[in-house]
């Protein structure tokens, strides 16, 4: 069975793609550790404690991380999420248990005793994830992959011309993460616009479905769905389900690029920009550039309408 850890600043969408693997029986999922960035890092664990609520399978730990970047103020997105992240349903505090050990020696540990086997994958930004690496990065080093929800890919960012949210808010530590020898994919904002818009009939048929799942997962985007409802938009992009699935079932990707990745932290008009070389450098990660966008709903659909997924 293959094992892994999810990094989450959680939010609707990744709670959506937590309920995805902890529903999927070929994945176990040794722990969530939470950062902050969606929203703050307590309102993150809360969040992380309702997706495994929802999910219904079982309770993987949860760890609490860092409240803060590294080097610059958090920035939230509670005007894209809501206030609580999850449209402002404002539920009651789960009463499941956290652990006390830091996200980050937690992170340390279970690749210790896991080594080379852990698929890591981020959901937001990836502060828990360098101070891991700074602390202990022959140990990180020993992870399997890194599965990253981050970056433009090859197009625009979506909270600046040039930079992704979850990049933005803390470069640096991607620029951390970037250093570590093991194999990174990046699903990035490009392919996630292009092949994982959900559109109005695709919510009617989830909140018209018996499964309380998919009711769930209409209902905690709907700040997601009126903000977009305000750039014009008929629907909303899902993009930390999109690199789930990526990781889950690869088979979904249909074009990837392998490219030697760095990260703009100096320039304040384009922090966070990912910049890809495919021509001087040695590769340091692969990002994928197209998938097949009705295979990706047919999984994400199965697993909120409690199908099996083959």
């Amino acid at each position: 069975m293959r094992k892994f850890i999810i990094d989450t600043d959680t939010a609707s969408d990744d709670v959506i793609a937590i309920i995805t693997a902890l529903r999927e029986p070929s994945i176990e999922v040794l722990a969530l550790t939470v950062v902050a960035g969606n929203v703050g890092l307590e309102q993150s664990i809360q969040n992380a404690l309702t997706a495994i609520k929802v999910a219904d399978t079982y309770q993987p730990a949860v760890y609490g991380g860092m409240s803060k970047p590294l080097f610059r103020n958090l920035f939230t997105a509670a005007d894209v999420h809501g206030e609580d992240g999850l449209g402002n349903m404002f539920l009651p505090k789960s009463n499941i248990p956290i652990e006390s050990e830091h996200a980050m020696d937690a992170l340390i540990r279970l690749i210790e005793e896991h080594p080379y086997e852990i698929e890591l994958i981020t959901l937001g930004p990836l502060t828990n994830i360098a101070m891991a690496a700074l602390k202990a990065p022959e140990t990180m080093n020993k992870l399997k992959s890194i599965t990253l929800m981050a970056g433009t890919g090859l197009g625009p960012g979506n909270t600046t011309e040039t930079a992704e949210f979850n990049v933005y808010v803390d470069a640096e530590a991607l620029s951390i993460v970037l250093g570590l020898d093991v194999p990174k994919l990046f699903v990035g904002w490009d392919v996630i616009e292009k092949r994982a818009f959900i559109t109005e009939d695709d919510l009617a048929y989830l909140e018209n479905s018996d499964s309380p799942i998919a009711k769930f997962a209409v209902r905690c985007t709907k700040s997601l769905h009126d903000f977009c409802k305000g750039l014009g938009l008929n629907g909303f992009e899902l993009a930390d389900p999109t690199a789930m699935i990526c990781a889950i079932w690869p088979e979904v990707m249909t074009n990837c690029i392998e490219a030697h990745a760095t990260v703009e932290t100096k320039k304040e008009e384009n922090y966070g920009q990912i910049f890809l070389d495919q021509e001087s450098a040695t590769p340091n990660s692969t990002t994928c550039i197209d998938l097949d966008g009705e295979l990706l709903k047919t999984y994400l659909f199965n697993t909120l309408l409690m199908k099996e997924n083959k």
